[in-house]
């Protein structure tokens, strides 16, 4: 169900968890085509979202939970670099800083491993949507 809120998505972080701690990929296959839709209309670029995306999948290949918890920080300078009417890097960063958290809400490394592997497929169905969206935009 896509929730609103003067004409923003709104972003359910316990939601987010939940799709990262229980694997849920029928939510997870829902929701990114809503915020992936909803991040090229809040004008988040191409750049910004891959420079994110780049680092997700360097992880996948070689596992560093330290680089993990640094994309928190630059998130926040995405969010914070936008204009008051591009709100796109604002939105990633409610969509993924949960989903950080949940991986390392798991016990031990192998637990945080496949809580990843959930973040990855998460943030790469969000790409998906967001390009779609952005080829029917005309770009």
């Amino acid at each position: 169900m896509r929730q609103q809120q003067g004409g923003q998505v709104l972003v359910n972080s316990e939601e987010i968890k939940q799709i990262v701690r229980d694997e849920n990929y029928e939510l997870l296959v829902q929701r990114s085509e809503v915020w992936g839709q909803e991040l090229r209309r809040q004008k988040l670029t191409r750049a910004q979202i891959r420079r994110v995306y780049n680092e997700v999948k360097r992880l996948q290949m070689r596992w560093d939970p330290v680089r993990l918890r640094m994309l928190k920080p630059r998130l926040a300078y995405i969010a914070s670099r936008q204009q008051q009417e591009a709100r796109g890097g604002q939105l990633l960063r409610q969509i993924l800083t949960p989903a950080i958290d949940a991986v390392f809400e798991a016990q031990d490394e192998n637990g945080q491993q496949q809580r990843f592997k959930v973040l990855a497929d998460l943030f790469e169905a969000l790409l998906a949507y967001f390009y779609a969206a952005e080829r029917q935009g005309g770009r």
